[in-house]
């Protein structure tokens, strides 16, 4: 059976600031899209694997902090750091001409 990806557009660079995020449904999935400090992107499925949205959590370095659950998840891997333990799926993000595009499969 074939793999199918997807990529799709999901907002602009210039839309977001340095340090923020926002949550983008596709296909029956919440993703949150962040922006660095360092002015990179991450995707990463917008569910801690507690439960609940990570997509308002607070971003230092590399990693978001779940709101709900204090918990610190690395975007670069989606690895929860410990103590805690679980993974949130990531995506693969590409910027083009300022156009931000998450692959999905």
């Amino acid at each position: 059976m074939p793999v199918h990806v997807v990529k799709i557009h999901v907002g602009k660079t210039r839309d977001f600031n340095p340090g923020s995020s926002r949550a983008i449904d596709l296909l029956q999935l919440s993703i949150a899209v962040i922006c660095l400090s360092d002015g990179t992107f991450r995707a990463i499925h917008n569910r801690c694997p507690k439960g609940g949205a990570v997509v308002s959590g607070k971003i230092i370095d590399h990693s978001i902090i779940c709101p709900n659950h204090n918990c610190r998840i690395d975007v670069r891997t989606g690895k929860l750091l410990p103590p805690h333990i679980g993974e949130l799926e990531i995506f693969p993000v590409e910027i083009e001409d300022g156009l931000i595009y998450v692959t999905l499969e």
